[in-house]
């Protein structure tokens, strides 16, 4: 997977997305698979944004429940066995349990009646692993024995189930990305898109810039995907579509230092909203805070955490990194879109060639970029194959191996990593959980320099933007 700035603007392009997170990593992947010309252009680095605010979780759609949205739950939980099947050494199964107490909701009975519907709903779904929802009712014995330290004065029992985790998104990711390289996808980090360029009302190339080096790029494309996330409105603005722009909410999850709980991740509500503690590699996330106005304050969303997990004993100082990103809304207060879509520009906007993926889930991002293909296919003349992204298993989702420096050189020569900070938080699972050692740092530093030709000036620049983006993610 390389850089290669030359490809973008050699060649038309069937299709260029424009987002390197998780969804457009799936578009690239699935179209280049089905055999169009693709491109892929991100203007920070890959899975930097949304991406990254993670719970490391694959949900198979217990909460569409609520909504009534069945067709939300059966998709949840075929890409939640889909994940499992294409990256069986990420995606793992996680058993969830939630306790029940006397007055509060949801009671026992409640949740035992809705897990056995959810099971009858998500039959032909999965399969073996974190695809298999298997599920029971427990009692408040049973219960004490998976969270040990809960009060059960009240406790009335408790339901189980399994979901699925992904150890390390930063490298699922990296296997999409791999497999649309693998296939033909030319793919680059810090180019920026600055615009469209218009035929009639049809949208006919790119206009980008190198972020790196400040160069004016142009990027021949016969239908634009736009999967840049929350930068998706920007995207549409500066590409000449007038929209209606989406609300967005500010989202946050909280890494601690030590693990809260042994196997399980537990779930409980605080207030008006539902909580998870999730163990995941020897330490804890706790998620998911949402505000619409502002980021939400670690301290406070902290304080919610411990009203929901009291039993858990959390202390400011177990917090080791704030997860902060942007997700779609519905404008109804801290209410979150559901369910992902593809918005035609050509129906919605009178704009034609252009596509973009309103994202909602990691979960379904597979599933998403397969229909907006989907609809591409039916604006692009030509026979291509069909989708097999679900059947494919991503040869290349596993952490790089060697030593330290040998991972660093790989990243930087195999991944598109430019910067320091691109290894540390997004290439080599350094800092995915806390600040890395000093000598870790100074090890991926001195491979990263002798790779890429960094002389002292630069190097210095590099640990200074690394400090910046730990210290960012560590704010309180």
């Amino acid at each position: 997977m390389k850089r290669d700035l030359a490809a973008l603007v050699a060649r038309e392009h069937d299709v260029v997305v424009v987002g390197g997170g998780i969804h457009g990593a799936a578009a690239a992947w699935d179209a280049a698979q089905r055999g169009l010309a693709v491109a892929l252009v991100e203007a920070a680095d890959f899975g930097g944004g949304a991406s990254w605010n993670s719970l490391k979780t694959v949900h198979g759609g217990l909460r569409h429940l609520q909504r009534a949205d069945v067709a939300g739950l059966r998709e949840s939980a075929r890409e939640r066995a889909t994940l499992a099947r294409i990256a069986p050494g990420l995606v793992r199964p996680l058993p969830f349990v939630v306790p029940t107490f006397r007055g509060a909701s949801p009671s026992r009975l409640a949740l035992a009646a809705a897990l056995r519907l959810n099971r009858a709903l998500a039959l032909g779904t999965g399969g073996r692993g974190a695809g298999a929802f298997a599920a029971r009712s427990l009692s408040p014995r049973e219960v004490v024995e998976r969270v040990p330290g809960l009060d059960a004065v009240r406790l009335t029992g408790g339901a189980e189930w399994t979901d699925g985790q992904v150890e390390s998104t930063e490298r699922l990711l990296m296997g999409f990305l791999h497999a649309a390289a693998e296939h033909g996808a030319a793919l680059a980090n810090s180019v920026e898109v600055t615009g469209f360029e218009h035929e009639g009302r049809r949208v006919r190339a790119v206009a980008a810039r190198d972020v790196e080096a400040g160069d004016a790029l142009r990027l021949r494309a016969r239908l634009v995907i736009n999967a840049a996330g929350p930068a998706m409105d920007a995207v549409l603005a500066c590409g000449g579509v007038a929209r209606r722009a989406t609300p967005l909410l500010h989202a946050m999850n909280l890494v601690l230092g030590r693990p809260a709980t042994a196997t399980h991740a537990v779930g409980a509500r605080s207030g008006g909203r539902f909580l998870f503690l999730v163990p995941w590699r020897g330490h804890a996330i706790v998620g998911t805070a949402y505000d619409p106005a502002a980021p939400p304050e670690a301290s406070g969303f902290l304080a919610e955490a411990r009203d929901a997990f009291p039993w858990a004993g959390l202390r400011a100082d177990d917090v080791t990194l704030v997860h902060r990103g942007r997700v779609p809304g519905t404008g109804q207060g801290p209410a979150l879109v559901t369910r992902s879509r593809v918005v035609d520009h050509e129906k919605e906007d009178g704009v034609a060639g252009v596509l973009s993926i309103l994202s909602a889930k990691y979960t379904t991002a597979r599933a998403s970029a397969e229909a907006a293909v989907d609809v591409a296919l039916r604006r692009l003349p030509g026979r291509f194959g069909r989708c097999r992204t679900a059947e494919t298993p991503l040869r290349r989702a596993a952490p790089l191996q060697g030593t330290l420096g040998d991972r660093a050189r790989e990243a930087a020569r195999e991944e598109a990593a430019r910067h320091l900070d691109d290894a540390v938080l997004r290439r080599l699972d350094l800092a995915t959980a806390g600040r890395p050692s000093p000598a870790a740092v100074d090890e991926v530093a001195a491979a990263m320099a002798a790779e890429l030709g960094w002389n002292e000036a630069r190097l210095a620049s590099e640990r200074a933007r690394l400090e910046a983006a730990l210290r960012a993610a560590e704010a309180r």
